[in-house]
């Protein structure tokens, strides 16, 4: 497929930088040359032992291998002023683990958060780590997920309402739930950047922002207890969630989060690691407060003061980040 549509300006003399275009070149990175070469012997070994993957697994693979190679369609993009072209691949646009389509993605969505949806008040980032059984659990129950995570927010305002002792008080926050952990592993677990403080209701109707101090590690113990508990209570309402899931894919998810390797001939292997703690990022960096009750682990010692827009566009970046870096 081809198409051909104009551009404002080709800036052909410019050297290479930010308002030049550069062809990304997935065909000559690592990762696919990578995938391109094992993808046919993974899914021949997997047949072999008479398994197969479900069908949204093979099309995300299917689809980043012709994300951005010409072979595959593409625009030429014609310049009105000097009539240079140039050519622009298709992109994948999947949600699964394309770097490239990742990365824009995490670019369009921090700014998004940045122009458009938090204010100018501090903000904290919470996260939630979960134990294993119930990261397994939850990766395939989206009601399961979502529980957990109202029980989350639930308890991060229950306390700021707490400590701030006002009435007629409204929070907000925005949850991103990360699905992998450092090593790539499965590791399904909440990132919550919260608006540090509450908002009063004025007489004249208006909300006026009343900003909290920082919290101590008492009071991220006692949310920590807080999340326990109303998990807990919460999952225990959840009744015939248990379905069946694809054995493969549940191996596949099952091997990731204990660190084994699933497939070939070191099957049931740990995975090797090169460098490193051995823990996973939210695990390594456990300092100020931290707690941690029954694997329920709390993490919110990263603050963003009021008008360091630049900070919180970086931490909306973290959270919104694609599992695999944009190779280079």
């Amino acid at each position: 497929m081809l198409s051909t549509q104009p551009a404002a300006s080709c800036h052909t003399s410019a050297p290479t930088g930010a308002g030049a275009y550069k062809r990304h070149c997935p065909e000559a990175t690592l990762l696919y040359r990578t995938i391109q070469e094992h993808w046919s012997t993974f899914l021949a070994d997997l047949e072999e032992g008479g398994s197969e993957l479900p069908a949204f697994v093979l099309d995300e693979f299917e689809a980043y291998l012709r994300c951005g190679i010409l072979v595959h369609g593409f625009l030429r993009v014609r310049c009105k002023d000097c009539g240079h072209c140039r050519a622009v691949g298709f992109s994948c646009k999947r949600r699964g683990f394309c770097p490239s389509c990742l990365g824009r993605r995490m670019a369009d969505t921090a700014a998004f958060c940045v122009d458009h949806l938090f204010p100018r008040v501090p903000a904290r980032q919470y996260v939630l780590s979960l134990p294993y059984a119930l990261r397994f659990k939850l990766v395939y129950s989206p009601d399961a997920t979502s529980m957990v995570l109202g029980a989350f927010i639930s308890a991060i305002n229950s306390d700021l309402r707490r400590r701030a002792r006002k009435r007629k008080l409204q929070t907000g926050s925005l949850t991103v739930v990360q699905r992998f952990g450092s090593s790539l592993n499965l590791n399904l677990h909440f990132h919550v950047i919260a608006m540090y403080g509450v908002y009063a209701e004025q007489p004249d109707e208006t909300l006026l922002f009343h900003p909290l101090p920082a919290p101590s590690d008492e009071d991220i113990a006692r949310l920590a207890r807080a999340v326990c508990r109303k998990v807990t209570r919460c999952l225990g309402q959840l009744t015939g969630e248990d379905k069946d899931q694809q054995l493969t894919l549940d191996n596949l998810a099952n091997a990731s989060e204990q660190g084994l390797l699933a497939t070939g001939p070191r099957r049931g292997s740990r995975v090797l690691r090169l460098g490193g703690t051995g823990e996973d990022s939210e695990a390594a960096i456990i300092g100020k407060r931290c707690a941690d009750v029954a694997g329920f682990n709390v993490h919110a010692n990263r603050h963003v003061a009021a008008n360091d827009r630049e900070g919180l566009e970086y931490l909306c970046r973290y959270l919104t980040r694609p599992q695999l870096p944009r190779p280079t």
